[in-house]
């Protein structure tokens, strides 16, 4: 089998070949020193065997020496779970070596089935909430135990658990020693660089929100006839990723890169041009969505396919010509920050100082400036357009929560009436809509984890402790853990923001990304706050933006352009409907999802997928109503 712990010798993550094949010559190379020796002491001349049995022997030595590492490995945890007092974790079962057939259906799974519904399978045919995978006899850890996620994550768990160089390997080329890829003391220095760029008086700056939000409702508006009795359907997904591409790059920038100027998607179900994960379009800003997108979805295969996934890149780099178009379009303008910086009227602090100043601020290392700017984008962009294209798709689903929103707008904004920070503050049920919208499809619906290079145990929530191997990389699912019904009741998969509201709830302190304006109480009628009253007793059953010390900075920049955005969207336009017949070919769920007695796939009238991040497979179609 291949190794499964962190290299020992100190590889940088690009050098991700000479990584694997040190590991695949261990793998091959171990076993044959082992059956030179093993002749050598019986005394058995290797010349005296004839060539078919020496070929044979060499191959079979391989799974032979293998299966011994297994037992031997399993031996090892046992006596560490023994001596930490702590209980191994529940190994998955397969009927073929290594658990390939697992593997298997794993692949089939992400492009058949529905969003994560291979991994809820596992957990159920188990019965517990965390096992190990044990594909190719290598350790990887699979939960859905929030108690054992709140340790990885906070506490002294944060210091012993890490992104780790596996996870480093596989964005090195796209987000290389930026903010999303980098471990202890590196990360907490760019974290320091970042944390004043998301201070209150920025983020509470209405103005970009405004002019972005605008130029949104203008494109779909235009796409209404006059007199309203016809209207073109759209990409929201698409039109959502421009809205915030350009909102995120003016914050950045202190220009934005006016994605919302450029064409949109065909119309009807064959003009329409499918990207790696929606719409697509041939423009200068195609080329780079497209890019974008691509390479988390190639990362995201990386993910799933373990550490073995240099064997599927050895001559080429998958990500290595999209990475090119995305850094190219990056590269101008980090050029023109660092040429910026040594003018003699540029002044650090600066009231016109942009975050892409105060980077260039800090190094003149263009990589470091680019690749640290490509990490803020990429949260800037596609977390609050994967919020908002989720809310657009459960309103339309749920056209009574629509008229509740809007009544509430109404009531405090009237027709025209812009939002404020504080003002944003007594929307409930507009936040119970994005609450309940971010737990049932999180921007980021799997994250990981690596253990340091000793066992150590760790707190379940059964109330007894699991024994973490060494080198192991943990993967906590979000998305499952919030859909949880132990924690969340028996309607965990249904849609009802009126989970989150609830009278006379007093504050809490909780290191989580959750507003606290959001335990407050409400005035809303008829609300039972089952689900804020869960919250509130256990905020890890909820991780949206992550928690710890590595909760997101910009969780309330993304909040309040969502909700900015939402209501002036709400203002203008009655209602919305998912516009089915303009799905591209191919992008439509299943028909036998119908057919399920549980999960949401019953529910579900669009495909969710996810790459590092969710999203519709083909785009989220719909039809604005004035």
């Amino acid at each position: 089998r291949l190794p499964h712990s962190a290299p020992r010798m100190p590889l940088h993550p690009r050098h991700y070949r000479l990584r694997f094949l040190l590991d695949l010559s261990s793998t091959i190379l171990i076993p044959q020193l082992c059956l030179f020796v093993t002749l050598a002491m019986i005394k058995y001349e290797y010349t005296s065997i004839s060539a078919s049995v020496r070929v044979l022997l060499h191959f079979l030595v391989i799974p032979f020496v293998g299966l011994l590492r297994v037992c031997w490995d399993e031996y090892n945890n046992t006596r560490a779970a023994i001596s930490l007092n702590a209980v191994p974790i529940p190994c998955v079962r397969g009927k073929w070596p290594g658990n390939l057939d697992v593997a298997v259906k794993l692949v089939r799974s992400l492009h058949d089935d529905y969003l994560m519904q291979f991994y809820a399978k596992l957990f159920d045919e188990y019965g517990v909430d965390t096992l190990n995978t044990r594909i190719l006899w290598g350790n990887q850890i699979i939960t859905i135990d929030h108690e054992l996620v709140k340790h990885l994550l906070t506490g002294a768990g944060a210091e012993k658990f890490h992104k780790g160089y596996y996870w480093q390997e596989r964005f090195e080329a796209f987000l290389g020693n930026g903010i999303f890829n980098r471990d202890k003391e590196e990360w907490r220095v760019h974290r320091q660089i970042a944390r004043p760029w998301f201070a209150r008086e920025r983020i509470s700056d209405f103005n970009i929100f405004a002019k972005h939000t605008d130029r949104t409702l203008e494109i779909i508006s235009s796409l209404i006839t006059k007199g309203g009795s016809t209207t073109r359907a759209f990409d929201a997904q698409d039109l959502f990723a421009r809205f915030t591409l350009d909102t995120a790059s003016e914050f950045l920038f202190g220009k934005s890169l006016d994605t919302l100027q450029a064409e949109l998607p065909g119309q009807g179900r064959h003009a329409i041009k499918m990207g790696p994960k929606g719409s697509a379009i041939d423009d200068e800003f195609g080329s780079f969505a497209w890019a974008f997108e691509d390479v988390q979805i190639k990362i995201s295969t990386r993910m799933r396919v373990g550490n073995i996934w240099p064997m599927f890149e050895l001559f080429q780099d998958k990500t290595e010509k999209s990475n090119a178009v995305v850094h190219d379009f990056l590269r101008p303008l980090v050029d023109q920050a660092l040429e910026k910086k040594h003018m003699e009227d540029n002044k650090v602090g600066d009231e016109n100082e942009t975050f892409l100043d105060h980077l260039a601020q800090s190094t003149d290392d263009h990589d470091t400036v680019r690749f640290q700017l490509l990490n803020m984008l990429l949260a800037g962009r596609d977390t609050t357009s994967t919020l908002l294209t989720f809310v657009i798709y459960f309103l339309c689903c749920h056209p009574e929560v629509t008229t509740g929103l809007r009544a509430e707008i109404f009531n405090q904004y009237g027709h025209e009436g812009r939002p404020t920070l504080e003002s944003l503050k007594s929307l409930k049920y507009l936040r119970a809509v994005l609450n309940e919208t971010l737990r049932l499809f999180p921007p980021v619906p799997m994250n990981s984890r690596l253990s340091e290079s000793s066992p150590c145990s760790v707190p379940t929530n059964n109330g007894h402790s699991i024994m973490i191997p060494p080198g192991t990389t943990i993967l906590y699912n979000t998305f499952l853990i919030q859909r949880r019904k132990d924690l969340w009741g028996d309607d965990a998969d249904v849609f009802r923001p009126e989970r989150w509201l609830r009278r006379n709830l007093n504050d809490t302190n909780v290191d989580i990304a959750v507003d606290a304006d959001v335990l407050e109480s409400s005035n809303i009628q008829g609300s039972d706050g089952d689900g804020l009253r869960k919250f509130i007793n256990d905020p890890f059953i909820f991780l949206p933006f992550h928690a710890g010390p590595r909760v997101c900075l910009g969780q309330n920049f993304a909040l309040n352009e969502a909700s900015y955005f939402l209501v002036l969207l709400l203002q203008r336009f009655k209602s919305f409907e998912l516009a089915e017949d303009s799905m591209p070919e191919g992008s439509s769920p299943p028909l036998y999802w119908k057919e399920r007695t549980s999960g949401r796939q019953r529910y579900e009238r669009i495909w969710p997928k996810s790459s590092v991040t969710t999203f519709v497979k083909g785009g989220l179609w719909v039809r604005a109503i004035p």
